[in-house]
């Protein structure tokens, strides 16, 4: 992890390893609809041949959001991490962060399930994203649990009162048997999402409409994440993405 001393916005608690750290329950957040109507998603024919599994699959109605919040959120996790899943988000640093690099190759670590190691997680390109289907905005990310790699997926677009959140995890098959076979279990990650996901609309408005008008696009990320589709039908991003020289 780099040395270099990065700005965060919310304090981090230094846990020691083995040390418990308190519980709290949670704060108050709406359980979103999850939808079960939706289409499976289907693999491009580019990603035939690295034998991916999709892991996870959920699509809820959040409400009280829109994509351009979302958008927005990504670039500038550090100002509310903790008011995102309290009691569950135990921190957050970037190691490489989006106004160094734009969105793409930005590194973020986050204290989600474990108060000592952090979750290591590289925002990538859509070249990385392998379905034939994607919704009008895409964040995807690469991280690790133990040897394998995850690719995690949000895909959102707004709707009527709020956006459909997509979330996706991939792996590849020989990982997933790596695991099984190393007997290293998989997070059940099922409350946390809900956790996560239901309570957007009790901060982000609100911090969204504080840093509106901040005019240092250095210290107020915008991102673009809305994709299009290729003449070869996979995806990329409309925009680049990266803060410009002003």
């Amino acid at each position: 992890m780099s040395e270099k001393m990065i700005f965060n916005g919310g304090q981090r608690r230094i846990y020691k390893e083995g040390e418990i750290p308190p519980v709290y329950e949670r704060l108050p957040y709406d359980r979103c609809e999850v939808l079960t109507d939706i289409a499976p998603l289907e693999f491009h024919r580019k990603f035939k041949e690295a034998d991916l599994v999709t892991t996870v699959d959920v699509t809820e109605l959040v409400l009280g959001v829109n994509a351009e919040m979302i958008d927005w959120w990504w670039g500038n996790l550090e100002k509310g991490y903790h008011l995102w899943a309290p009691g569950e988000h135990y921190g957050f640093e970037w190691i490489v962060p989006p106004c160094e690099v734009g969105y793409e190759g930005s590194v973020e670590a986050s204290y989600e399930f474990d108060p000592v190691h952090p979750m290591v997680i590289t925002r990538v390109g859509m070249e990385k994203y392998p379905y034939t289907t994607c919704y009008e905005h895409c964040w995807i990310a690469q991280g690790h649990l133990g040897p394998a790699q995850t690719t995690l997926v949000h895909m959102y677009e707004d709707t009527e009162g709020g956006i459909l959140w997509r979330t996706v995890q991939i792996m590849e098959e020989k990982d997933l048997r790596t695991l099984k076979e190393q007997n290293i279990c998989m997070p059940d990650t099922t409350s946390h999402l809900q956790y996560e996901s239901g309570r957007l609309r009790y901060f982000l408005p609100q911090l969204y409409e504080l840093w509106k008008d901040h005019p240092d696009p250095y210290q107020n990320v915008h991102f673009d994440l809305r994709v299009t589709k290729t003449e070869d039908g996979t995806f990329r991003h409309i925009s680049e993405n990266i803060i410009k020289n002003h």
